[in-house]
């Protein structure tokens, strides 16, 4: 199967990252030093729910039709 390899819609961690920034962004107290957010980095990372990664997977064969239709353009993932 050809598509562009480097399509961020088929990246699944650019939507992970995505995940783990908005939710570093509402803990409190604020992150201090590159310690503090490696500590909570490695929290959210353990603690994400599995059912984030199987909607990924899932999600997958609608990501690589959408990306093929749009000839390596934009989609709405």
């Amino acid at each position: 199967m050809s598509w562009p390899s480097n399509s961020p819609d088929l990246k699944q961690i650019e939507h992970i990252s995505d995940v783990m920034g908005r939710q570093l962004r509402v803990q409190r107290p604020p992150i201090h030093n590159i310690s503090d957010l490696r500590d909570r980095c490695l929290n959210i990372w353990n603690n994400l729910s599995s059912a984030i990664y199987q909607g990924l997977v899932a999600s997958m064969p609608w990501r690589v039709e959408a990306v093929l239709r749009a000839k390596g353009g934009p989609t709405r993932y």
